[in-house]
């Protein structure tokens, strides 16, 4: 197989893979505990090793008719994408990508229309696909423009790859919902603070791509008196991590993944006028996104024109004006 920078490759796959799952599980409730114990069986054909097992737990444990408690814990895998096993034989060594998990969970239901919930998790993987051309990268990074390295490094399954990646993802996230009652207001606030990291064949932790640590989102509505209604949302995130540039507009290697985005929020409102005619509902709304605004920035790309580092403009202030019908 010969592949140059983006050109063409093509590849002719002379047999049919197989890929076949089974799955069963066996529940038991012992007065407030529910216990419910699951196993996987998958086979894929065009693995070295064919066969796999991942077993699964779950407990519900109730302390009282509004309040539970939840754990999960168990074994997931996921097959090798085809176009890395049918364009490079090489890649028929690799291992299924694997994950060992645990979730822990509270839910309490405060009234009718409002409750909480608590959730934290961990997460292992590994047997993750690493490329041996580049030595830093792993697939968990790939296809989202990699912390703006331009082609996002769609060729990665081409590379001859071997399955020694490994990293982590841990978090926790408080959420509460209103819905609506007698009190025409409904709402959701939800707030996460998570970490994942990953590391390649170097075996250095790196931050994921995907790696934005905290996440607020707020959002709700008030209906006055069933003709209108206003509703809005706020979301408040810390940047991703990226890739510098050198000088002369490469990515450096030795700082991948090291810098970071700027935190971002904006506030979205929307003023609704619903009207009845008959069998016909008609919406008129008034919809203003980013309504202070704030330009939002993402990581910065390289301008092969003018030779330098620049960021990309986003939107700012976005009102919109319409009209929904419904028969």
């Amino acid at each position: 197989m010969k592949y140059i920078g983006m050109a063409p490759v093509e590849e002719r796959l002379d047999e049919t893979p197989g890929k076949a799952a089974v799955y069963a599980q066996l529940t038991k409730s012992i007065d407030n505990l529910k216990l419910t114990f699951g196993l996987r069986g998958s086979y894929f054909s065009m693995l070295e090793q064919k066969l796999a097992l991942a077993p699964r737990l779950s407990t519900t444990f109730a302390f009282s008719p509004t309040t539970d408690l939840t754990m999960s814990i168990g074994r997931y895998y996921q097959t090798p994408s085809y176009l890395w096993l049918a364009t490079n034989p090489f890649n028929r060594g690799l291992s299924r990508i694997g994950v060992n998990q645990i979730i822990l969970g509270l839910q309490h239901i405060i009234s009718e229309d409002l409750q909480v919930s608590l959730e934290g998790y961990y997460k292992q993987y590994f047997n993750y696909p690493t490329s041996l051309n580049h030595p830093y990268l792993i697939m968990a990074n790939t296809g989202s423009e990699a912390g703006g390295m331009g082609e996002g490094f769609a060729s990665f399954g081409l590379d001859s790859l071997v399955s020694c990646g490994r990293g982590f993802s841990r978090g926790i996230e408080f959420s509460m919902q209103k819905k609506m009652s007698e009190i025409p207001l409904y709402g959701m606030m939800s707030v996460s603070y998570s970490e994942t990291r990953f590391a390649a064949l170097d075996g250095i932790s790196r931050p994921s791509d995907f790696d934005q640590r905290l996440v607020v989102n707020v959002g709700g509505g008030y209906a006055f008196g069933g003709s209108w209604e206003l509703s809005g949302r706020f979301r408040l995130y810390t940047g991703r991590p990226y890739t510098p540039f050198q000088s002369n507009g490469s990515p450096s290697i030795a700082e991948y993944n090291s810098a970071r985005v700027d935190v971002n929020h904006q506030l979205d409102l929307r003023v609704v006028r619903h009207w009845s005619l008959g069998p016909v509902v008609v919406d008129t709304y008034l919809d203003v996104q980013n309504v202070y605004n704030r330009k939002s920035t993402d990581a910065p790309v390289f301008s092969e024109r003018r030779q330098r580092v620049e960021q990309v403009p986003s939107l700012g202030i976005v009102p919109t004006v319409g009209i929904a019908v419904q028969f």
